[in-house]
């Protein structure tokens, strides 16, 4: 599979000492049978998307989340436009390639432990794309760069601009979910990057799919945290905020529907589901399963922290009707006009719970919102993103 791949990548390699740190960590020939095999199967009709990870690094576990469907669903709109796509990440360092297949997404997991050094072995193909805003290298590749928000917000530290400049001052066509990346890059660098290429493509939803539906009625209000619970996705928020609203509102449902990240998060879910036994609970779904979880919720939360773009949960959950509770933080605001379809607020508990308290208070508020709510998911329906990325791959 790699053969003639790793003849015509090393001409793009012209340090011969970074052509041996490289080829120190990978396997040579079953790096050459690869790129051979993408060679002499697709030639110029292949497109290589570089994502660092959308399966473990043993290639035993998708991830399934925003950047993993984003991804597999650009996937189908390349193969319409008459490419093969062919993502390739980090594998194990074990000098073993392993290969996966999700939907028309051919994935290669590289046995390499440098893997953005590895890139730079892959010839120049018509374009490449870069699934998220890193430092992939200097004008290897013709590129199209996607953003998924500013993922260089660590909520810990000021940012180094010259690191980020790096990320983009290669970069050809650039792709950003939301205005906010957009605007931050133009305002930081209004000099240096002013003829910078830039194309706002917000996240979409399948109103086909996700759509508002009749539940039976129990008397019970029900919330949903509808993403992975992380420190940057607001858990500590919702932790602080819970308890207030369970004791007051007695006829609320909790629900968190994705992966716990880290043992400490584990342990505190598990305490409010003693604490509030059958009102608190904790489940993870596949992606087919989500219309189901969000027809049945009456209000989902999205208190992101830092490093959000225009979330699909966020979307999805417009989509069914629910009344959405998001922070001010990166892309919401493109999806949330407060006190229209939503609320918008600090990323703080105590806002967190003044919004709730307000919503669960007013019945006719949450009308207002959840049928505006699924007029705005219908502005963003996914059939506008398709039309706007296959512009940009037809051009």
């Amino acid at each position: 599979m790699l053969k003639t791949l790793y003849f015509k990548l090393r001409n793009f390699v012209t340090a011969r000492p970074l052509r041996k740190y490289i080829a120190k960590r990978i396997n040579e020939s079953k790096f050459k049978k690869l790129v051979a095999m993408i060679e002499s199967q697709y030639g110029e009709r292949a497109v290589l998307i570089f994502q660092v990870a959308m399966f473990d690094s043993k290639g035993e576990k998708c991830f399934n989340g925003g950047a993993e469907r984003y991804v597999t669903d650009l996937a189908n709109i390349l193969s319409d436009c008459n490419y093969e796509p062919i993502l390739v990440q980090k594998g194990e360092n074990n000098n073993k390639i392993w290969e996966r297949q999700v939907g028309k997404l051919r994935i290669f997991g590289l046995p390499v432990s440098e893997y953005i050094h590895a890139i730079r072995f892959f010839k120049k193909y018509k374009f490449v794309i870069y699934s998220g805003a890193l430092q992939w290298g200097k004008k290897l590749h013709p590129n199209i760069l996607i953003s998924h928000g500013i993922t260089w917000d660590t909520h810990s530290k000021n940012v180094d601009t010259k690191q980020i400049f790096n990320i983009f001052q290669d970069v050809d066509k650039f792709v950003s979910v939301d205005t906010n990346t957009i605007s931050w890059l133009r305002t930081t660098f209004s000099k240096t990057l002013k003829d910078f290429d830039a194309n706002y493509i917000p996240n979409y939803v399948d109103t086909s799919m996700y759509f508002p539906n009749k539940r039976n009625a129990d008397n019970k209000i029900h919330i949903t945290f509808p993403r992975r619970a992380s420190p940057e996705r607001g858990y500590w928020l919702m932790s602080a905020a819970l308890p207030p609203i369970l004791e007051k509102y007695k006829n609320v449902i909790f629900d968190f529907v994705g992966f716990a990240h880290g043992e400490e998060i584990q342990k505190d879910i598990l305490r409010l589901e003693q604490q509030y036994p059958g009102r608190v609970k904790h489940c993870m779904v596949g992606p087919d399963d989500m219309p189901k979880i969000y027809q049945n919720t009456d209000i989902s939360l999205i208190p992101t922290i830092y490093a959000e773009g225009t979330s699909l949960s966020c979307l999805e959950a417009q989509a069914c009707g629910n009344v959405v509770i998001a922070t001010n933080i990166g892309g919401l605001p493109n999806l949330i006009f407060n006190g229209f379809n939503g609320l918008l607020i600090n990323p703080k508990g105590q806002d967190l719970m003044k919004a709730l308290d307000k919503i669960l208070a007013n019945e006719s508020l949450r009308k207002t919102l959840s049928e505006n709510a699924v007029k705005v998911a219908h502005a963003f329906d996914k059939t506008k993103w398709i039309d706007a990325w296959t512009q940009i791959l037809t051009a």
